[in-house]
């Protein structure tokens, strides 16, 4: 839902905003989790969504979106929690679709492919098409994990969606109904994967929880048994090495883009500082500082 402009904006100077990696439209099907047109028709997506119901259609909606500025390619690979029409475990996009997703990004530059995947049928059939990354990945059993480290894939959590992201009084109550039953089904399996060793990159589903405490996912990453040295370089390097940017970005690393934050205390005996905006205290951004509460002058800048 987020046009390539903005981060030509901000690229450019014109703004100041994160540095942004836009999939444009997310890709899905005729009444899947990106369908939110009402019942008579009425579309709400608002740009946010391609629909796609065949082969060709699916290859067609990944040619439009690169040529509207898309840095990666974002499919549903099953239904969703905030979606009126289905269920996690309910599959969207087939397989061999899928599959043309992934060869249509690869023919393209070879652009990174992200599936919305939340129920263990859909995560199957996107791993088995060749996507990049399981996005949720609640539903994920034994059977995904080990396809997903034959082929290489990034297991993409989201904890905060069902750490912090459950408010019955904000929430439409299909939504609401299926985040309750899906809260604890996916800390067992998320837990379950990282004993396993999955290859995990941060994420947060920004907008479904609560802005500016982003960082609370790396806290929920810990409290289901990732240390938080790995949890730090989940949203980090592996982060960057997902997006297809760690030549650059990820890593303090000479003749990379300076991008650091300082914050008051040690998150490796606490990860919970990280999540307390008050407690960054110096943020750089490819060296410009962004916040200071350290009073900094400029000739110590970056």
């Amino acid at each position: 839902g987020l046009a390539a402009g903005y981060r030509t904006a901000v690229e450019t100077g014109r703004i100041v905003g994160p540095r942004i990696q836009t999939a444009v439209r997310v890709i899905s099907h005729t009444g899947g989790h990106g369908d939110v047109r009402l019942p008579d028709g009425t579309d709400l997506s608002d740009g946010m969504s391609e629909l796609a119901d065949t082969v060709d259609e699916a290859r067609l909606a990944v040619r439009r979106v690169i040529r509207e500025g898309a840095d990666l390619v974002k499919v549903c690979a099953t239904g969703g929690m905030g979606s009126p029409y289905d269920q996690p475990d309910d599959e969207g996009l087939t397989e061999e679709e899928i599959r043309s997703v992934v060869d249509e990004a690869r023919r393209h530059g070879g652009k990174p492919v992200a599936a919305h995947a939340q129920g263990n049928a859909g995560i199957l059939n996107a791993l088995r098409g060749g996507v990049t990354s399981i996005e949720h990945g609640y539903g994920i059993d034994d059977r995904a994990l080990d396809l997903a480290g034959e082929r290489g894939a990034f297991v993409v959590p989201t904890l905060s969606t069902v750490y912090a992201g459950i408010n019955k009084d904000t929430m439409p109550d299909y939504h609401y109904q299926k985040k309750v039953r899906w809260s604890g089904i996916t800390k067992e399996n998320i837990a379950h994967a990282i004993e396993r060793g999955a290859r995990i990159a941060m994420g947060t589903d920004a907008a479904v929880g609560p802005h500016g405490v982003n960082l609370m996912e790396l806290s929920y990453l810990v409290d289901l048994g990732m240390s938080p040295m790995d949890a730090i370089v989940a949203g980090t390097r592996t982060s960057a090495e997902l997006l297809g940017v760690d030549d650059r970005l990820g890593t303090v690393t000479a003749g990379r883009s300076a991008d650091l934050v300082l914050c008051e205390g040690d998150p490796l005996t606490d990860i919970d500082i990280l999540g307390d905006p008050a407690n960054i205290v110096c943020v750089v951004q490819d060296g410009v500082v962004r916040k200071d509460l350290l009073g900094l002058d400029d000739e110590r800048r970056p």
